[in-house]
């Protein structure tokens, strides 16, 4: 299994059309090249959108630009050999050390797959140093 830890933003956002798209045209006007995005409503119209780019300096940049409010902090993609199983076991040993995630967003394509997990800023370095040892 592959492991990085990768910087995501959350910008805070209307529900209303064509939010993602204004985004996304300001993420290719700007040429930032995202890993990961997702964007879903929270209710009384609100959402959030939130970015895990290639460059979080790059990205950083042009959030302060556009005056969006944003928040960052850590999360890990996961690859690895796509079988059954393969996220259950990272998982469990997760689970085993107490750490607890807050997401978890999984995709399997062709013979890999390809996850983001996020926890508690302050149980980070514990994820890392157990998922390096992985």
């Amino acid at each position: 299994m592959d492991v990085k830890r990768a910087t995501y933003f959350v910008i805070d956002s209307e529900d209303r059309p064509g939010q993602l798209a204004r985004f996304s045209k300001r993420m290719s006007e700007d040429e930032i090249n995202l890993a990961g995005v997702w964007s879903f409503g929270t209710g009384r119209g609100n959402a959030e959108i939130i970015a895990i780019p290639h460059d979080a300096h790059q990205f950083r940049k042009t959030a302060r630009d556009a005056d969006w409010r944003f928040r960052e902090g850590s999360c890990f993609h996961l690859a690895g050999e796509d079988r059954p199983g393969a996220l259950a076991d990272t998982l469990d040993l997760i689970a085993k050390e107490g750490i607890n995630l807050h997401a978890v967003d999984a995709m399997g394509f062709n013979s890999g797959y390809s996850a983001y997990v996020w926890c508690d800023e302050g149980d980070v370095e514990k994820l890392r140093l157990l998922l390096k040892g992985w």
